[in-house]
Parts: structure tokens; sequence; C-alpha cells
């Protein structure tokens, strides 16, 4: 004999914000669904995918070979809340030993296109029909549930999140910019430093050079006039008249190029 059951609306409806479980009373025990996603990333397209997948764990007594559930997911697209309703009609095993689990996809092909930009933040799921040989629970009429509030505080949430980062981020950027402004006034500092120093070490060095150069043409001046005044001494005499030292003397401005004087 068939048995209807209507069940209290509150107790059958599940929510979660976007990746947690959603467990739905069901007769003597429950229906856990777990890993509850849509829209997913293409493959091989940077586009969106309205795909709804979830687990589902058959925790009472019972098969079910109907199932019929009603999913309300909110999310944001580009920053703006958005809301689908999906209805599911499924089926459930069940087995004495073990709880039954099954997965679900669908892609929701009306949707194709059209979810670009979004990112699920809530899924809520709520029983409308469950069926067996025995049994049959009416649930949820199947009414829209309205997201837009929680949307709402989501989008604040995430703008008021995205404005402190924004704010640190500004932040960490002048912090940044005072640092590379200190350290390129120090560099330009070292860079002043060091070109001082160089102009300094330039400066001791012409004036070394300039004292050296000076004291050699002292010296080659002094060369040429005593190479001048040997020349004046020897040039009318013999070689053979010459003395020694006289000798040595001329030979010496000779490898000199001051013999005679240039």
């Amino acid at each position: 004999m068939l048995t209807i059951r209507l069940l209290i609306v509150a107790v059958l409806f599940g929510a979660v914000v976007f990746g947690d479980d959603i467990t739905l009373p069901l007769d003597d025990g429950t229906v856990l669904i777990s890993h509850a996603r849509f829209i997913r990333n293409g493959q091989y397209t940077d586009s969106k995918i309205p795909e709804l997948f979830f687990v589902m764990e058959n925790r009472t007594s019972s098969p079910w070979r109907t199932l019929k559930l009603q999913f309300d997911i909110g999310g944001l697209c580009n920053g703006e809340p958005r809301q689908w309703t999906l209805p599911v009609v499924t089926s459930l095993g069940w087995a004495k030993e073990l709880p039954v689990s099954k997965e679900y996809t669908d892609t929701v092909f009306s949707l194709v296109g059209k979810v670009d930009g979004c990112k699920t933040e809530i899924i809520k799921a709520s029983l409308v029909l469950a069926e067996n040989p025995k049994t049959e629970i009416n649930g949820l009429t199947g009414e829209r549930v309205d997201l837009e509030k929680q949307l709402q505080e989501l989008k604040a949430k995430q703008d008021a999140e995205a404005a402190a980062q924004a704010e640190e981020e500004r932040q960490a950027a002048e912090a940044q910019a005072k640092k590379d402004a200190a350290e390129a006034a120090r560099r330009k500092r070292l860079a002043a430093d060091q070109k001082r120093k160089q102009a300094e070490a330039d400066a001791r060095y012409a004036k070394m050079k300039a004292e050296e150069d000076a004291r050699a043409a002292e010296e080659r001046r002094k060369i040429r006039a005593a190479c001048s005044a040997i020349y004046q001494s020897t040039a009318d005499k013999k070689i053979s008249n010459l003395t020694v030292k006289e000798e040595q003397q001329v030979r010496t401005c000779q490898a000199l190029g001051l013999y005679p004087p240039q």
C-alpha cells in the first residue's frame, strides 16, 4: 500500500555556501549531497560551462526510484548578483550493508554562453518529491528561493575585501615607492661622492704629472745646456786630444741626439 507523506518545507530545505555539504531529511534518515558545484572552466577554451555536479548518498532505509530536487544557485557575474533555479530528477539505490552513493552531472544547455565571468557563491537544495514502491513524500512546490539578500551581502563582503586589498596594495606600493626613492637618493649621493673623489684623484694626478713633466723638462734643459757646453768645448778638438771624461760626455750627448745640440 502506497503511503503519502507531506514534509514541512523548513525541514527539507538545505543550504550551503558553495563547497559545503547539504543534508536533506528524508523518511527515516537523510540524503547527503556533497561536492556540489555549478559552472566549471572549459577544457580547451576560456569559456565557462554551466554544469551542475554533485554526489548523493542514501542514508535512509529505502531505495528511491524517483527523487525530484530543486537547486537554487546564486553567483556573481562580473561582480553582479545572478540566480539560477535548476530542477533535478534522479533516483537513488539502497543497500543494507553500506550507504549507496551516486554522482549526478548535467550540462544546462540553455545557459551555455551565458555564464562567462560568473562564479558560484551559494548552492541550496530542496526536496520536491521522493517516491518508492511503498512511499511517496511531497516536499516543496518548486517555488523559486530568493537569494538576492545573501548575494548582496556576499557582494558587499567581497567588495569590502577587494577595497581592503586594494588599500593594502596602495600602501605597499607607496611604501615601495618611498623605499625606491630613498634608494635612488642614496645611489645619487654615492655617485656624487664617487664623482667628487674621482675628481680629487684626477686633480692630484694632474698636479703630480705636471710636477713630473716640469722636472723632466728642467732635466732635459739642463742636459741640453750641458751637451751644448760640451760641444762648444770639444767641437774643434781632435778625438785624440779629448780627455777620457770629455770623450764619455761626447758619446753620452751623441746617444741623446744632442751632439751637436738640437
